[in-house]
Parts: C-alpha cells; structure tokens; sequence
C-alpha cells in the first residue's frame, strides 16, 4: 500500500489531483474506500483512453473489402447450413463426448432497459411458463448433457454489481439442475470514465465513476480470476462463447464447433444475413485484407447499402456475438500481455461538480470505455465465419418495446416454433412454448 502522501503526488504528477478535492470532508471509512480504488487505478493507462477518445472523435480511414464466410445451403425454412459444416458435425460432437469444450456466457447486464430491476439472465422471458434465460442455457446444457454423454463446465462472467445477485440466483434455483461444481462466476474488470479535459470522473465525493469495461474484458478477467488454469486442469481445448441476452442460440452446436476444427481456426463467429443497410449490428469484413468486425457506425450510409453482383446486400454478414476460442490462442494472447483495444463512447455520465454536488447531466458529457471480445479476431492465426439462419439463432431481448422487446421477442419465437408445428403436422398452434432440455 502506498503511503497517503505518495499516492497524493502520483496523481498530482498525472494531473488528477482533483480526485482529492473533498479529502478533508471524508471520515476514516471513506478515505480508506477512497484510497482503495485509487491504488488500483493504473495511471500509466491515461494516453490509452486519450487515444480512444483521439480514435472515436476523428476514426482511421479503412480498407474495407467483404470476408470469405460459409453461407447457407438453403435459405428457406427449416434451413440447412453449409454442407461443410453439416458433414463436420461428428468431429464436433467427437470433442463434446471427450469433455473438451466449456461454455462461456457473458451475463455482466442488468435488465434496466427492459424495466427489470435485476441482473438480465433473472429476466422472465419464455412466453408461458416465465422461464428465465438462465433458466434455458441451463436446460440447454443439461440437453447437451444428454446428447453427448457430458455436460460441458460453464463459466459466467458477471459485473460487479450484479456478482452477488446472480450467485444467489442460481443458488436460490438449486443450480437449474446443474452440479456446482460445473458452475464458476467470475467478474469482469471495471474502467474509470475521463471528462472533455481528460480528468477522472467522481461519483462520490469518495468515490470514482467507474464502469463494467466491456465484453473485451472476458480475457483479462479469465485470466486474473483463475478460469483460464481451471480449463487447463479439465482439459478444455475449445469455449463456445455466448451471450446472455440471446434466447435461441445453441449453447453448443457440432456442425459449427467441426469446422471451426477443420479450418484450424483459433477464433470462429457466426454471422446471420442482416435485413436492411442499417441494421445495427457490427459487420464481419477484411480490412486491409485482415479479417475483423466494424462497428455499423464506420460504415457510410452509401458503404453499407453497396450491392453484388445478385443485387444483394454486399457487407451483409452481420455478428451475432456467438464465437469459439481455442484455449491455447487466449493463453497465448495473456503470455504476451496483449491487452485487447480501448474503444471510447461519449455517454451521459451522473457526477459530483466542482461544489460537491451531484449532476445528473441531460446530455453527454464524459467518455467511457470498453473493450470488445471481437478484437481478438484479427489477432488471430486463422479465423472461420459461418452464416446461421436469424430466426433459428439469433433472438436477443434487448429493449423495452419493439422487435426486440419482451414482447417482440416473445412473438418471435412463437412463431418460429408454430412454423415448424405447421409444416409437421398440418395445423399452426395458437401459443407454443418448447422446453429447451
């Protein structure tokens, strides 16, 4: 622990000394709250979130150009997908029997914008018997369970907001019929946010603003919180990595787990076809000839509505945050110390102003920071992308109303479902739910 009057000067010397402005005014238990989080802010870091800001504020011109991706053998329902992929679904359920894959799912949000007070795999979204989305990754894992002869290990990355709540959750839920032992939480790293002068924000008059720094920070914190040594120890070659907010995405899939092995691949992701220009979605393309995702907002509005050659969509593959790593490939990337990429967003932060009192500002006025997971993509040796059908896996609960709304999604699925009762059996139910086990 650094003695008071060295920490004082080690953030006067960066030009943060106003982090001390109420020292005087804070009891015993404050300061030391203070001071705990001072002491793990990494002062050396301040150029990196200057230059994310430099980079959100006047971005790099890019070289775009579309990436190679296995599309689908058939577009209409029920769907194939690729034929590679199909004729290598047995090496993936080959790696599944042998216990070499875990799944990871990021479940560090809270369900604010979906007006839930509570971590947002709590959230209440099948639409008859109110099953929670951990609810049904549970069930899919006890169903891949039974496929396959093992239930892969799930690691859940939390914020640390949301730690406790969805620990007690689970607990509260006898584990959703998992074993405990085969369920690991661990929390994501936080970042402090810098105002338009660069000065660290606070909170509190002892505390801080800080935030959850990004699904990007899923490397760091596998490492820092002994989960990356806990798949050594189970002999885990390969992470299914999902999110939370994802209601039909498959928490294992052979077909895409077999190619992803075919190719060599250190990193895979899978894409669906997006539906108008500008849909909100990063887009998976070559820039500069290196393969990586670009945010929707990098593109201009006359990029993103290019068409080919069959009148179609010419960057149409669109990410849905469902990826597999190679254990060995983010053990190499933490060898190394590589950290991935900061990437800055000016947001409305609440703060305390130069009286002590606090703001809650109507526009935004400070930057906050983030990594992404996808960054590890051009970082990789080799990487796979394979186009999977939208209705069938990529269904997020992300907002309070709309398509992607509870009720939006709900609909969704249900229809979905009623879709294929109607081509099997004739008839098209008025409500469907299907157990996800």
């Amino acid at each position: 622990m650094l003695a008071m009057d060295d920490l004082r000067a080690k953030f006067e010397a960066a030009g943060q000394g106003h982090v001390f402005r109420w020292w005087d005014e804070l009891g015993d238990r404050a300061r030391r709250r203070l001071t705990r989080q001072l002491e793990a802010v990494d002062l050396e870091r301040l150029p990196e979130l200057q230059a994310a800001i430099d980079a959100l504020q006047s971005p790099a011109a890019r070289n775009l150009s579309p990436a190679p991706t296995f599309g689908l053998a058939d577009e209409d329902f029920p769907y194939l997908l690729n034929d590679a992929a199909r004729a290598l679904a047995p090496r993936g359920e080959k790696l599944l029997r042998e216990g070499r894959v875990a799944v990871l799912l990021v479940a560090g949000g809270q369900g604010t914008r979906l007006g839930f007070d509570g971590p947002k795999g709590c959230f209440p979204v099948m639409p008859l018997s109110g099953m929670t989305l951990f609810e049904v990754f549970a069930r899919k894992l006890r169903r891949a369970g039974r496929d396959f002869g093992r239930v892969p290990p799930l690691y859940v990355m939390v914020g640390n907001h949301n730690e406790a709540a969805t620990r007690n959750f689970w607990e509260d839920h006898d584990w959703f019929g998992l074993q405990p032992e085969d369920v690991q939480f661990f929390a994501q790293g936080e970042m402090p946010a810098l105002d338009a002068h660069g000065k660290l924000v606070m909170a509190q008059k002892d505390e801080l603003f800080t935030g959850p720094d990004g699904h990007g920070g899923v490397l760091r914190a596998l490492h820092v919180k002994g989960m990356l040594a806990d798949m050594r120890n189970r002999g885990i070659r390969t992470i299914s990595y999902l999110q939370v907010d994802n209601l039909q995405t498959p928490v294992v899939d052979p077909a895409f787990i077999g190619l992803h092995l075919d190719e060599g691949a250190e990193v895979s992701l899978k894409v669906v076809r997006k539906h108008e220009p500008g849909e909100r979605v990063g887009i998976y393309c070559l820039d500069d000839g290196v393969p990586g995702i670009v945010e929707y907002s990098e593109f201009s509005e006359q990029q993103a509505s290019e068409r080919d050659g069959q009148g179609r969509l010419k960057y149409w593959q669109g990410s849905i945050a469902v990826h597999l790593f190679e254990v060995d490939f983010l053990n190499r990337l933490i060898d190394r110390g590589t950290d991935l990429p900061l990437h800055a967003a000016h947001k409305k932060v609440p703060h305390l102003n130069e009286q002590g009192e606090p703001v809650e500002p109507t526009q935004p006025n400070a930057f906050k920071f983030e990594r992404f997971v996808f960054d590890t993509i051009p970082m990789a040796g080799n990487v796979m992308c394979l186009e999977v059908p939208r209705d069938e896996q990529f269904l997020p609960v992300k907002n309070a109303d709309g398509p992607y709304g509870p009720e939006g999604v709900k609909q969704s699925y249900q229809d979905y479902f009623a879709k294929a009762v109607e081509i099997a059996l004739g008839k098209k139910p008025t409500a469907i739910e299907v157990d996800p086990w």
